[in-house]
């Protein structure tokens, strides 16, 4: 039996599958996830609905600012105190 996989690669193996949908087919689903979603219940299926609702506004978002030719911007946290050089 082999190691069972890390949390990370998980999820990053879930980011790569999710990465080859077909974007309009996506979008296509949204009304539909957000009907789901209207009537929360301790289903299993209205939990996938509420999963399913983020990464398609992920994808959605993603593909909004590569049209746009932007990237993501860092962000810098604000709790950490910004360093100066004193002589």
């Amino acid at each position: 039996m082999g190691a069972r996989p890390t949390v990370k690669e998980i999820l990053d193996g879930l980011a790569d599958q999710i990465l080859q949908l077909d974007p309009d087919e996506l979008k296509g689903l949204l009304a539909e996830t957000q009907s789901r979603m209207a009537t929360p219940d301790d289903s299993g299926d209205w939990a996938r609905a509420v999963v399913s609702f983020f990464i398609i506004n992920a994808q959605t978002f993603r593909d909004h600012l590569h049209q746009r030719g932007q990237r993501p911007a860092r962000t810098v946290d604000q709790a950490s105190p910004r360093l100066t050089v004193v002589k």
